[in-house]
C-alpha cells in the first residue's frame, strides 16, 4: 500500500503500539485484547494529528518530517519516566490473555508455540486485509497517486484523503505489530525502535521489493533467517548491520526491483541464452509436434 512516499515514521507507530498495549495491561489492569484495541486507538489518533500535518509534503521533505517525527516520539518516551518508564522502558508486562472457545477449550499463551500460531494467524488476517486493499479499487487509486497526483486531483480525486487512509492504515498494523511483540518479549524500551530499526524495515522492502504484494514478504522472510543464522555465531553477530548494508547494495545495483523479480530475469537470461545459441522452438499444429530448428550463427 503505497502513495509514492517513503514514510520512516513506521518504527514509531510500532513503539506506539507496545507501549499503548503495555500501560493498558499494567497501568488499568485490563486484559491485552484490551490493550490491543487501545494499541490501535492511539495509533489512529496520532496518525490522523502528524498526517494532516505530514502528508503535505512530497519527496525529501517528507522522509525529513517522518525522520523527525519518529525521533521526537523516542525522546517522548525516553523523558517522560512516567508512565513509559524513562530510558529504561517497562519491564515484566505479562503474556497475552488467554482466549476460551466454546466447549470449555482454553489457549494459553505461555509458550513459544502457542505465540507462533497466533502470530501466524495475526499476520494472516493482516496480510489478507492489505491484500484486498491492493488488488481493489482502493489499491488502484493509490497506485495512480503515486504515478500522477496532481493528474488524480484534477480529475476529482481526494488526493490528500486516500493518503491518509493509506498512512492510517499502515500506522495501525504497524501498532497492531508492536502490541504483540510487546507482549511477546514482556520488555519495551524506546532503544528498540530507533532508526537502525527502521532501516532494517526498509532494508526488508528494498531487497524483496516493493512493487509487488510478496515483496517485502520475502525480503523479510529471508532477512530475518539469515540473522537468527548469524546469532548462531556471536563474531559474525556483531557485523549484522553491516551484512544488510552489503546486501541493500546488492540489491540495488543488481535487482532493483527487489529479489521477487528474480524469477523473471531468470526467464529473461534463459531466453536471451536461447537466442545467442541460435536454438529457436516454433509453435506446433495440433496434429504436429513441435520441431526444433538449428540456425546457423
Amino acid at each position: 500500500m503505497t502513495t509514492g512516499l517513503v514514510s520512516f515514521a513506521h518504527a514509531a507507530f510500532v513503539a506506539i503500539g507496545g507501549y499503548a498495549s503495555a500501560l493498558t495491561v499494567m497501568r488499568l489492569g485490563l486484559n491485552s485484547w484490551v490493550g490491543l484495541v487501545a494499541a490501535l486507538l492511539a495509533a489512529a489518533v496520532v496518525a490522523v494529528i502528524f498526517g494532516l500535518i505530514l502528508l503535505r509534503l512530497k519527496g525529501t521533505y517528507f522522509f525529513i518530517a517522518t525522520t523527525a517525527f519518529g525521533e521526537l516520539v523516542t525522546l517522548i518516551f525516553i523523558r517522560f519516566t512516567n508512565p513509559f518508564g524513562g530510558a529504561a522502558g517497562l519491564a515484566n508486562i505479562p503474556v497475552p490473555t488467554s482466549i476460551t472457545i466454546p466447549w470449555g477449550f482454553t489457549i494459553v499463551f505461555e509458550s513459544k508455540i502457542a505465540f507462533y500460531y497466533l502470530i501466524v494467524a495475526f499476520n494472516l488476517v493482516l496480510l489478507s486485509i492489505a491484500y484486498r486493499l491492493e488488488k481493489g479499487r482502493m489499491g488502484t487509486i493509490w497506485t495512480g497517486i503515486a504515478q500522477a497526483s496532481d493528474l488524480c486531483g484534477s480529475i476529482g480525486i481526494n488526493v490528500m484523503l486516500y493518503k491518509m487512509i493509506a498512512f492510517l492504515v499502515g500506522s495501525m498494523m504497524a501498532a497492531a505489530a508492536g502490541a504483540f511483540q510487546t507482549h511477546y518479549l514482556s520488555h519495551i524500551s524506546p532503544d528498540s525502535f530507533g532508526f537502525l530499526t527502521l532501516v532494517n524495515y526498509l532494508v526488508f522492502v528494498m531487497v524483496g521489493g516493493s512493487k509487488k504484494f510478496v515483496g517485502p514478504l520475502i525480503g523479510a522472510f529471508l532477512l530475518t533467517l539469515f540473522s537468527e543464522a548469524l546469532r548462531m555465531y556471536e563474531q559474525l553477530a556483531l557485523y549484522e548491520t553491516i551484512i544488510y548494508g552489503v546486501a541493500l547494495i546488492l540489491s540495488v545495483m543488481f535487482f532493483p526491483d527487489g529479489l521477487v523479480s528474480l524469477p523473471g530475469k531468470i526467464f529473461g537470461w534463459y531466453r536471451e541464452l536461447n537466442k545467442r545459441g541460435g536454438v529457436s522452438v516454433p509453435s506446433a499444429s495440433p496434429n504436429q509436434s513441435a520441431d526444433i530448428e538449428l540456425s546457423q550463427p
